[in-house]
């Protein structure tokens, strides 16, 4: 019987917390949504666009320097327009590639600094990082009515010799508050060039970064269309991830950013915590909308949930 009253007296206390409390809903609600603070990719999405290819320029890194729109600013994901030449044909006795005509995939790194620079012009802080095996569309085969032979022919008419596809990377997990103004940065290795080269040819020494031509940023805005930031060794370049001028048409790197809310606290009441509101908060933060509810209820205790 003592088991059984404890039992009804918690029940009993629960429910009168929950009436009282107009309704706690203790189910876990879904975080805010995230919005898009920054966005240069073209929609929609082409057969091909103007790119720079990393093997060829000996490249490391290549990305832009952009201002975010709006005022959501937690971090949540990364796009990158990317553009690969590689055809599987060319690759059916490789078996690392054999065994899928469709797609392969490779490791690909997508960095996001701070806006300023140290004293030798680099991003001097590394706000988020994060590397993800991308799949990544083979190229069509050669239409032999295209000039030379070599490119293929999309349903638009008109003929490539690369695919554009996006590259999505989910940072959503990193918690990182973005100032208004970031450098992206895009790295992978090839056979020769990044950080840890290949060694071997391979498929990623045809694939690229894309920089559409007369390309302008839909949402936020690029700080200078004419510049980029760049670490290759091309044309004896110093080694180094830093601005690069005189790009124009093609100083747009195409990518996209996506942002949650900042996150605030404490509420100061329990309809903040409503709806979903109970996500925004850090300070403290909750695990549920019960927990922030019982926070203001008990004047900063969370007695709901332990």
């Amino acid at each position: 019987m003592q088991g059984t009253r404890r039992t009804v007296s918690a029940t009993l206390g629960l429910a009168l917390a929950v009436s009282l409390f107009g309704g706690v809903n203790l189910a876990q609600a879904a975080p805010p949504s995230a919005t898009t603070v920054y966005d240069a990719i073209p929609s929609p999405l082409p057969p091909n666009v103007a790119s720079l290819g990393f093997q060829a320029t000996q490249t490391s890194e290549f990305g832009d320097r952009v201002n975010l729109a709006g005022t959501d600013r937690i971090l949540d994901s990364v796009t990158v327009m990317m553009s690969n030449w590689a055809l599987y044909s060319e690759y059916t006795s490789d078996s690392r590639y054999s065994g899928n005509t469709a797609t392969w995939t490779h490791p690909i790194t997508v960095n996001v600094y701070s806006n300023t620079l140290d004293a030798n012009g680099e991003p001097d802080t590394l706000l988020a990082t994060t590397t993800e095996d991308i799949t990544i569309p083979w190229r069509p085969e050669a239409d032999s009515t295209c000039d030379g032979g070599t490119a293929w022919r999309a349903g638009d008419g008109n003929c490539y010799n690369g695919i554009a596809f996006n590259a999505v990377f989910d940072l959503s997990s990193m918690n990182v508050t973005l100032p208004d103004d970031v450098i992206v940065g895009v790295a992978y290795n090839t056979q020769t060039y990044g950080s840890a080269p290949m060694g071997a040819p391979g498929p990623y020494s045809s694939l690229n970064v894309g920089i559409p031509t007369d390309e302008a940023a839909t949402v936020g805005h690029d700080d200078n269309a004419d510049n980029v930031f760049w670490n290759a060794s091309y044309e004896g370049r110093a080694v180094g991830f830093r601005q690069d001028t005189n790009w124009t048409p093609n100083g747009t790197v195409a990518f996209k950013i996506t942002a949650t809310p900042t996150l605030v606290g404490p509420p100061a009441s329990k309809d903040q915590c409503l709806k979903s509101g109970w996500t925004t908060f850090n300070n403290p933060s909750f695990t549920n909308q019960g927990d922030c509810v019982s926070f203001v209820a008990t004047g900063g205790k969370k007695t709901l949930n332990g």
